[in-house]
């Protein structure tokens, strides 16, 4: 048994936790961390970057989004289902966050949209080895901050799981944790911050708490780590439940591994979208916003929807490159299409097929004989007349299915991960069930994020890693203070 005394402790050393652990710092209390993993970053080492209005970047490249229209765009979509006092202290800090990053080494690439007429406010993190942005790409970032959290004086317990929150007369006293050595460590703290990551990597909360079954209704990421124990101390600590939902996109199990990044090529507007039923379900050109798309597989029979292409589609992309472009993977997707196909045939053979007719792949995707192929002769029709009288797809995207070979590819409900599920205020303070704030109780990052009211804000892209390292932010900013009371 070992004893610790320090003003600030911080479970776990993700993007929320390290950024929590410097804010203090920098106010020069005494803070540690214990991270249960072999490394600092969590789900921010496989992101790219996060969100910020009004930084420098943006403003030197005469981006004119404010932080008021960037709050009356996210609480519109909302529909004020959220806290709007959290949402305007986010975005009021985020572009000095960004700033912050900035000077303690973060490299930035540039404020990117995720899609067309979107906002650019998604700082893509630039790779150390100066290359493209891509996936892991804030890895880099995730290594800066570590640095400058051991430059100020934090100890970073790795290896060190919590086990156990401490606390007294409706206060936080410290905590519990247990090295991988076996070495156990007695924190006495002023102050807590829970900074978890969520339950993204556990099958049984999910279900519990959101309802998907992993592998059957939900393809969803699954960070190793995320298994929700943060929470479940916060809970047994006196902590009140907040909303709990997964951060839903699109996705497949095709995608899972990155071996084919050519079947995204089917999220292009001038596929055709299906049910089942063989009954078209959406305008497609909304699939640029994998969380719309989302919403729309949520409500079809069986959760999972088709999208369809002919040969003749699949070589216009090649040619031509795609209409709306990959911001993750920044090339022509569909480039490497039939260098792939017969091994996405092979491999996944429930969720990619192949047919030379629209009758022969009706029958291979089990939609009743005679519906998928009324529907593409309704289409096609649209696509001749050059108006599409049934979803109102823009008459550019409108190419009729009548190759010689055509493609379907099965889409279900992914997720970045949960979200939400440990209630605070607009100061990252924990709150009991009867709405009362706990002393030197605060959590910040995905075990908090409850921003979208059901659906993820592609429109101001990099909001959960930008909310992950704003609310850390914040949070450890105020229990610095609060510590110092003490």
């Amino acid at each position: 048994m070992e004893n610790i005394k320090v003003d600030v402790a911080i479970v776990a050393g993700g993007a929320s936790g390290l950024a929590a652990a410097i804010a203090a710092a920098e106010q020069d209390v005494s803070v540690a961390v214990f991270e249960k993993m072999a490394v600092t970053g969590g789900t921010a080492n496989m992101g790219m970057g996060p969100f910020g209005v009004e930084s420098r970047i943006q403003k030197a490249l005469m981006d004119d989004l404010t932080k008021e229209k960037a709050f009356e765009l996210m609480m519109d979509y909302t529909h004020w289902g959220v806290d709007a006092r959290l949402v305007r202290d986010y975005f009021w800090k985020s572009g000095s966050t960004i700033d912050w990053l900035e000077d303690m080494g973060v490299v930035f690439d540039r404020p990117t949209k995720y899609y067309p007429g979107g906002c650019a406010t998604w700082h893509v993190v630039k790779p150390e080895d100066g290359g493209a942005p891509g996936p892991r790409a804030a890895s880099a970032m995730i290594k800066v901050m570590t640095r400058r959290a051991t430059d100020l004086g934090v100890k970073i317990y790795l290896e060190t799981p919590v086990k156990e929150i401490l606390t007294r007369d409706n206060a936080v006293v410290g905590l519990k944790a247990q090295s991988a050595g076996g070495t156990e460590y007695m924190v006495e703290a002023k102050a807590v911050i829970v900074a978890t990551g969520g339950f993204g990597h556990n099958n049984e909360m999910i279900k519990e708490f959101t309802g998907y079954t992993f592998g059957e209704d939900l393809f969803s990421m699954q960070i190793p780590g995320l298994a929700g124990e943060g929470l479940r101390m916060a809970w047994a600590a006196g902590a009140g439940k907040g909303r709990m939902s997964m951060e839903k996109i699109t996705s497949s199990p095709i995608g899972g591994s990155n071996k084919y990044l050519s079947f995204r090529t089917f999220g292009q507007p001038r596929a055709l979208m299906v049910n089942r039923l063989g009954e078209r379900v959406m305008n497609e050109f909304e699939l640029r916003n994998g969380a719309v798309t989302a919403n729309v597989i949520d409500r079809q029979p069986g959760r999972f929807c088709y999208q369809i292409m002919d040969d003749k589609i699949i070589r216009h992309y090649i040619k031509h490159g795609l209409e709306i472009d990959d911001t993750v993977f920044r090339f022509n997707l569909a480039e490497h299409f039939y260098d792939e196909l017969e091994g996405m045939l092979a491999d996944y053979p429930e969720d990619m097929f192949a047919a030379d007719s629209i009758e022969e792949l009706e029958q291979k995707l089990g939609i009743p004989q005679g519906e998928l192929v009324n529907t593409v002769e309704e289409y096609n029709d649209c696509c001749e007349e050059r108006y599409d009288d049934i979803l109102l797809k823009d008459r550019q995207y409108l190419q009729v299915l009548e190759g010689k070979r055509f493609y379907a590819v099965r889409v279900f409900c992914g997720a970045y991960g949960s979200l939400g599920g440990i209630r605070v205020n607009h100061k990252l303070e924990v709150l009991d069930e009867n709405w009362e704030k706990i002393r030197g109780f605060y959590a910040s990052g995905t075990d908090v994020c409850d921003l979208y009211n059901g659906t993820y804000q592609y429109l101001l892209a990099g909001n959960t890693m930008g909310f992950a390292v704003n609310s850390g932010r914040i949070a450890g900013e105020n229990a610095a203070v609060y510590a110092e009371t003490l």
